[in-house]
């Protein structure tokens, strides 16, 4: 009769995962062969059904891969990576399991009651002692990561990217060693503020949501680790145009943490995504008056960094003229594609050049987009074709085209910004509700509407102008004048 693996880890999925991750080094043809059992009970076991010990067994001898991996996730995969003494225990393990499969399911009469109780309290000496070696384990690694940790930080805060590939491996081999939620969370934080920077932000979201999937799983609810996690995260998604979802998981977090009374800084961090939303959905004075008491009670480098935006808020709302906010702009590479946009958007003279200077210094510390949108505006500067408008993410596709489209009135090229426009209203079709573009660029877009079509689209645009400067939106003031734009009660400069 086949004996059949019946702990509840190897009847679970994982074990599952962990002999598909043996078949996809081997193929389900060579794990048929040297074990001796047919390729459809090999596919069988990787898709479903009981999975047998003798298999098992077959499977840690042929392939040197250690069973206190293959059954309790535990370790390295190979026995040749794992010390003397752990590849001892990890057979004795696989043994027991042996023992007790036969004891407790079709082999009940092959065994005394006693032996079974014996080999129960065995396994449960076993695994203690495998507790053990990985706490063992983790003295030793902990000194090795925090190096390697650290040194992965001065690259990404330094730029040096390419010279990550050797570190971020190691870090990553030495979490799998640790199995620690923590330690995996803080190699994931900083990966993602790599990628952020690369401009890969799909892959930054799925790191910083797994991280906080393993500090929620983990219980670490009220942690400062987990506020500034989930700080980080509300800021990645805002980079990407999903301020609702920014918004939304800032208020869960703080709803979440339960806490009286403010401890960290992030207990007022994650009330500035709500205040980021207000902004771009016409409540200017609320998200003031919110980001107001954020910069009061945090202070220091973070104040510094969040007046960025109280400075934008300030000039949406018509009370902040372009070339105090130059010069006020902090050089924060997070804060650059808000003053960049509103060169963009401001057709002032020496508009553009202004604020290019603003950011030249910083060329090597800027992120992705804010450098795309420097390479349009060096286009503008300097009478040349815009670079092609290309990019993953929605909100950054859309801001593109719509500067393209600028650049091409502003060198008097109707027929082409037509053209541009054209695949501007294209991009703005296929964003979805989740995404919200800046609001200057949502304003820019209006104006090149005015200025090159009629019917419903000029009557859309002349709307937005209407409803943003009702909204305390004065930066649009110019633009409604210009096309004859009245409004019956029109905002007041101080927004409401």
């Amino acid at each position: 009769m086949e004996m059949r693996v019946q702990n509840r880890d190897a009847d679970a999925p994982a074990l599952r995962r962990r002999l598909k991750i043996v078949a996809e080094a081997h193929s389900q043809s060579e794990l048929a062969r040297r074990t001796g059992v047919s390729r459809a009970n090999v596919h069988r076991y990787l898709r479903a059904g009981r999975i047998p010990a003798d298999f098992i067994q077959r499977l840690a001898l042929e392939f040197g891969i250690s069973p206190a991996w293959l059954i309790l996730g535990r370790g390295e995969m190979l026995e040749s990576r794992v010390s003397e003494q752990a590849v001892e225990e990890s057979n004795r393990l696989l043994e027991l399991v042996v023992k007790l499969n036969a004891v407790g399911h079709e082999r009940l009469g092959s065994l005394e009651a006693r032996d079974s109780a014996r080999m129960v309290r065995e396994l449960a000496d076993a695994l203690a002692r495998h507790e053990d070696l990985q706490r063992q384990l983790m003295e030793r690694l902990r000194p090795v990561y925090l190096k390697l940790l650290n040194q992965y930080r001065v690259l990404i805060g330094e730029h040096r990217h390419e010279e990550t590939g050797d570190v971020l491996p190691a870090l990553r081999q030495l979490v799998r060693l640790a199995q620690n939620p923590s330690m995996q969370a803080n190699v994931d934080m900083i990966e993602a503020v790599q990628r952020f920077f690369e401009g890969d932000l799909t892959r930054q979201r799925e790191l910083q949501r797994g991280a906080l999937g393993m500090m929620i799983s983990a219980g670490r609810l009220r942690d400062a680790q987990f506020m500034r996690l989930t700080y980080n995260t509300c800021v990645g998604l805002a980079s990407s145009g999903r301020l609702r979802e920014s918004a939304r998981l800032g208020n869960a977090a703080l709803h979440l943490s339960d806490a009286e009374q403010r401890v960290w800084i992030e207990d007022w961090l994650l009330r500035v995504p709500q205040a980021i939303l207000d902004m771009q959905e016409g409540r200017l004075g609320r998200a003031m008056n919110e980001l107001s008491c954020v910069i009061s009670a945090c202070g220091g480098e973070i104040a510094s960094s969040l007046k960025d935006a109280l400075v934008f808020a300030g000039y949406l709302a018509g009370m902040q003229p372009l070339e105090d906010m130059v010069k006020r702009w902090s050089t924060y590479a997070v804060g650059s594609p808000p003053l960049l946009l509103a060169g963009i958007w401001s057709r002032e003279p020496d508009a553009l050049r202004r604020v290019r200077r603003s950011r030249v210094n910083m060329q090597g510390h800027l992120d992705a987009r804010s450098r795309r949108l420097l390479e349009v505006i060096d286009a503008m500067l300097e009478g040349r074709e815009p670079p092609p408008a290309d990019s993953t993410e929605p909100t950054h596709a859309f801001e593109l085209l719509v500067a393209t489209c600028e650049a091409r009135l502003r060198a008097g090229q109707k027929r082409k910004a037509v053209t541009a426009l054209e695949r501007v209203d294209a991009a703005q079709a296929e964003l979805g509700a989740e995404f919200l573009p800046d609001f200057l660029i949502r304003a820019a877009h209006a104006r090149a509407t005015l200025e090159l079509t009629d019917g419903a689209a000029r009557e859309q645009a002349v709307a937005f102008v209407k409803a943003s400067l009702l909204q305390g939106y004065g930066v649009v003031a110019p633009l409604a004048v210009e096309h004859g734009i009245e409004v019956s009660a029109p905002g007041s400069a101080m927004p409401r």
